[in-house]
């Protein structure tokens, strides 16, 4: 492979070396005598080019070297093709220029046509520009030969799949692939893939219920009903209950006196927790204010059983409450801070310098 551009490729090859396959604006494939292309190779390696030989078994496919076979392979290909078939829309010609397209040759699969895709050069780049942005592209070939060349060329958006690999489990390759395809919205008829069913089934057949069973290794959130009526809801419910609950066992470090007391900060937690829900952002990308903030009174926290929390964000105000066994423990306003606004009055003092500077003297 030479990796080059296309035209460049043409004027450095001698005259028994062919351009055979363009497949990228940086990525050219040539053809002919083996001893010939070794020694393009070779030159080009001695001018730190990229490039190395790739195995055809001796042919030099796509160029004049194969025109010999041309009548054999055309009246065979006849034989297996008597009537040519209209391309669709969706069939890209690689071997056809796009000035040709629409030409007998460029319209119908035929086998003239294979045989020109035989002896032709590959225009893969050209035919590439035509698939579509958000392309899914299957390739039916093996070892995925074209995967990373598709990667480089084609939209970012388009998805890219093969159902051969080397040094794979194959079955279990194509049927990942097509595994791929459902996740991307195709309904697949895999019953082809396995024996025939014969129905009824017989009274005997074992069943296989027993087999499946769901797998609780990992664990995920999960949006339930409260999560999606807080958004809508002007008033959130918070429960806390330090013994059943692992993620408020902290909370009974507040102590004063021998009682567990609900931290003043903890309110404003609540509330900021509520505005980030309702507005649908994550608690550390979401800046808030704070104004005109009162505690009313403390809340006791019990070592066993449940406090509710009823916490009340005005939209349009900002105004917000927090409620707790019928009656309001905290009061203030808040609202999401703006791109640039400063938070702060004042600049947080600098840290205290730890240097401690001894001098020599009397007492």
């Amino acid at each position: 492979m030479l990796e080059r551009l296309w035209e460049e490729a043409a004027h450095r090859c001698p005259d028994d070396v062919y351009p055979a396959c363009h497949n990228a604006d940086d990525s050219v494939t040539i053809s002919g005598p083996a001893e010939a292309v070794a020694k393009v190779v070779a030159q080009l390696t001695s001018e730190n080019i990229f490039a190395r030989e790739v195995g055809s078994l001796g042919v030099p496919f796509h160029c004049k070297h194969v025109d010999s076979v041309a009548p054999a392979l055309r009246n065979a290909l006849g034989k297996a093709i008597p009537e040519p078939k209209r391309r669709s829309e969706r069939w890209i010609s690689s071997s056809v220029p796009e000035s040709r397209w629409c030409e007998p040759l460029g319209q119908f699969c035929s086998a003239e046509y294979q045989t020109n895709n035989f002896l032709s050069p590959v225009l893969f780049r050209e035919a590439l520009q035509h698939v579509p942005r958000d392309a899914i592209l299957v390739e039916i070939a093996p070892h995925c030969l074209l995967q990373a060349i598709l990667r480089r060329v084609v939209s970012p958006d388009a998805t890219c799949l093969g159902l051969m690999k080397r040094d794979a489990d194959n079955v279990e390759y194509f049927l990942g692939s097509l595994g791929k395809l459902h996740t991307l919205g195709f309904q697949l008829n895999l019953s082809p893939l396995y024996p025939p069913v014969p129905w009824p089934v017989p009274r005997g057949t074992p069943s296989i219920a027993h087999l499946v069973s769901w797998d609780h290794s990992q664990q995920w959130r999960v949006v339930n009903w409260k999560d999606s009526a807080s958004q809508t809801m002007a008033e959130d419910i918070v429960e806390i209950d330090l013994e059943a609950n692992e993620t408020d066992k902290y909370l009974s470090g507040q102590q004063t006196d021998g009682r567990v007391l609900f931290p003043a900060a903890g309110y404003l937690m609540l509330i900021w927790k509520s505005l980030a829900k309702r507005i649908g952002k994550p608690l550390d990308q979401l800046p808030v204010l704070f104004e005109d903030v009162s505690i009313h009174r403390a809340t006791i926290l019990p070592k066993s059983g449940t406090v509710r929390f009823l916490v009340n964000v005005m939209r349009l105000t900002g105004d917000f409450e927090v409620g707790e066994a019928g009656t309001v423990v905290a009061t203030g306003r808040v609202r999401e801070a703006e791109e640039g606004e400063k938070l702060l009055d004042q600049d947080p003092p600098c840290e205290p310098d730890d240097t401690v500077v001894l001098r020599a003297g009397r007492c």
